[in-house]
């Protein structure tokens, strides 16, 4: 499982060490605009961040079902249960890496506002420049930022398996069907769809705020985290579900 792992992390360190320089020159250019560009960096930059993530992810795994390159993966001693669980846990270890590196943002752009404002840097005064500015531009603290991005990994990492079992129907189940890749998708819209309706059937049920988390400001980091627990229950649960019966495909139906 380890080698698995590893291996997947050679294929893509040169994206990863080129997406980080990246994102520093632009960080860099935005903060000669001033403390706008700074803030600007720091909202729009895991929007951005997070379709590179997916968007790789997912082609990867496709390469690996539909291209040459991929075939020597699924010829090693290795069940398909240990190689979609490794590419599961390579995606999980790259989401945590990247909320990681945001912070590390958060906390370079919270010194460098802290720096033009003419105040002294330190690891307090930056947390506490920082809350204040998403509590008064925002509405918010940075506590809601990591429940906020914790949160979307977790439903990330759920349409990322989804995508991935789509995929994997496509070339076991439905390979040798005409229209076998739209069936696949249509799988795919309606694993989705299934999955935000049943959250949202537990949302309703089980969260004393479910009225109140739709309004930020009414709710703490930790409130917020028990609030959406029901939609990550789920998500976790879809991702277990989907995640075994890909490895079972791969191991038993798959048609490369």
């Amino acid at each position: 499982m380890f080698n698995l792992i590893k291996y997947e992390f050679l294929r893509k360190y040169k994206l990863i060490l080129m997406t980080i320089s990246s994102a520093l020159l632009i960080n860099l250019f935005l903060v000669t605009k001033g403390i706008g560009g700074s803030s600007a960096f720091l909202v729009f930059f895991p929007f951005v961040l997070a379709i590179l993530y997916v968007s790789d992810i997912i082609r990867m795994y496709g390469d690996d079902l539909n291209k040459k390159s991929g075939y020597m993966l699924f010829m090693t001693p290795n069940s398909g249960y240990k190689i979609i669980l490794s590419k599961l846990i390579t995606a999980i270890l790259e989401g945590l890496v990247i909320i990681l590196l945001y912070f590390v943002f958060i906390l370079l752009n919270g010194a460098y506002i802290i720096y033009a404002a003419g105040d002294n840097i330190n690891f307090a005064e930056v947390m506490r420049t920082i809350n204040s500015l998403l509590s008064g531009n925002l509405g918010f603290s940075l506590g809601h930022v990591f429940v906020i991005l914790f949160v979307a990994l977790v439903f990330i990492i759920g349409f990322i398996v989804t995508a991935y079992t789509a995929m994997t129907i496509r070339k076991s189940i439905f390979s040798e069907f005409k229209f076998g890749g739209l069936l696949s998708f249509l799988i795919f819209i309606g694993l989705n769809w299934f999955t935000t309706f049943t959250a949202g059937k537990f949302h309703s049920i089980f969260s004393p705020y479910y009225n109140s988390y739709l309004n930020i400001n009414s709710v703490s980091a930790s409130e917020l985290l028990v609030v959406l627990f029901p939609v990550i229950a789920i998500s976790i649960l879809q991702s277990i579900i989907l995640t075994t019966f890909s490895g079972y495909l791969l191991e038993k139906k798959i048609n490369l």
